[in-house]
């Protein structure tokens, strides 16, 4: 999927069905489970174009009035087919790469959004493994694939056929 952002004037190019992780809660509700969707993002500035992953986390006990911990967002390690993926924040909001907006909805309301830098060989790594898991270096979270993510590679695969070397 493209768009051009209309205050920036920067080309984004996205997936239609982002990557979705989840973990369950060592508490003792059946609903406690914690979230986190990802998908790649292109930014063309007039021919520079710049990578990024674009990650969503909530939780099903999480509340509107919860305070996000940014901390533990700072890198976030893909597992793919055991080798571990280390990507580094690169910002909160769309002003990372430039835009006004984002191109990815929020699952909930009260999810957090960070944006980490991403080169394409990593892109490569994520959506060609048969394997594919996430994990928060600050905290030890582990989340697996909450479906067969078929989708979501079929779409990354795309992406990385268009985007530019």
């Amino acid at each position: 999927m493209s768009k051009m952002d209309p205050l920036t004037m920067v080309t984004l190019n996205y997936i239609n069905s982002p990557f979705i992780f989840f973990r369950a809660r060592g508490e003792s509700h059946m609903a406690a489970q914690d979230y986190v969707y990802i998908g790649p993002l292109e930014a063309n500035r007039s021919g520079d174009y710049r990578y990024y992953l674009w990650l969503a986390t909530w939780s099903s006990m999480d509340s509107v009035q919860s305070e996000p911990s940014l901390e533990r967002l700072e890198s976030v390690d893909l597992i793919a087919d055991g080798k571990s993926v280390t990507l580094k924040m690169n910002g909160a909001s769309v002003a990372a790469f430039g835009a006004s907006e984002a191109v990815y909805p929020k699952p909930v309301g009260w999810a957090t959004e960070i944006y980490y830098d991403l080169t394409l060989e990593q892109l490569r790594e994520i959506a060609e493994a048969s394997d594919l898991r996430l994990r928060f270096p600050a905290t030890g979270e582990t989340y697996a694939p909450w479906d067969d993510q078929a989708a979501s590679k079929a779409g990354a695969l795309e992406f990385l056929m268009r985007a530019e070397p």
